[in-house]
């Protein structure tokens, strides 16, 4: 009884630590993806026109006026805090990677089932903290004369957002694709899990659990379909690009390396 509900506490403190620690990781993610949106829109080729007339202006007037300085003032304030929530928030990410690895070794010295389910709880926030946080930006741009680097697009996708807006765009075989194998795959696995890891009695689940590792040889497809992504809205851009990873990549590994975890362990436990 005492074991039980030592294993329940638990079970709850990782479920609010990774929650917490998650819900900051995304919130600073979006945070930057934000920043950079207002950024890029000052650095598009109308604006940098606009800064360009200014800062003739700004010349000629002795800086009496100063609305140059001020867009650059503003600029580099725009940047500094693209930079802090971007910095928050991989920093946030590793510390969900040590959380998980401290999980990791508190089931191998355990080695219970309750403790499993702490496993288990982990990548499902790391499923939802995936599918929400940007996984790609892409920034195209262009040095042009006297208007120096000009940016024309500017796009950071989450799983959900670019699942959405492939489905806007009528692309209904690899929106329907990336559907299966990062929405209803991982759904389906964690149901299973836990059903599994919750009955009292294993051998009672010998369908599920056979019907589960049928479903972890596909695992790797998940990683695949996020390539696919990441690789669609790469090619999109135009011009020179810088494509950068971010959070959601990371947080969507952790899930399929903890379900696969998991489902070799419940097997094994099995046999």
């Amino acid at each position: 009884m005492k074991s039980k509900i030592l294993s329940s506490l638990y079970v709850i403190v990782l479920v609010i630590i990774a929650s917490l620690i998650a819900y900051e990781a995304l919130g600073n993610s979006q945070g930057y993806s934000h920043s950079v949106n207002k950024l890029t829109n000052k650095l598009q080729l109308e604006s940098n026109i606009k800064n360009e007339g200014k800062k003739i202006l700004e010349k000629i007037t002795f800086s009496w006026y100063d609305g140059y300085s001020e867009s650059m003032d503003e600029l580099k304030s725009l940047k500094q805090k693209s930079e802090k929530y971007n910095k928050n928030a991989f920093r946030f990410t590793k510390a969900f990677i040590g959380l998980v690895l401290l999980a990791l070794l508190i089931y191998f010295i355990g080695k219970q089932m309750a403790l499993l389910s702490g496993l288990i709880v982990l990548s499902i926030v790391a499923l939802v903290t995936g599918w929400f946080a940007p996984i790609l930006e892409i920034t195209a741009y262009q040095d042009l004369p006297m208007l120096g680097n000009t940016i024309f697009q500017y796009e950071s996708k989450s799983i959900v957002s670019a699942l959405m807006k492939m489905f806007e765009k009528q692309q209904y075989v690899i929106a329907g694709i990336i559907l299966l194998f990062t929405i209803i795959t991982p759904i389906i696995k964690t149901i299973l899990l836990i059903v599994i890891t919750l009955q009292n009695k294993l051998h009672l689940s010998q369908k599920k659990i056979q019907f589960l590792s049928a479903i972890g040889k596909w695992s790797m497809l998940d990683v695949f379909v996020v390539a696919i992504v990441v690789t669609y809205f790469s090619m999109k851009a135009t011009g020179k690009t810088d494509a950068n990873l971010q959070i959601g990549v990371y947080y969507f590994s952790i899930y399929v390396i903890l379900s696969m975890l998991c489902t070799y362990i419940v097997s094994f436990k099995n046999k």
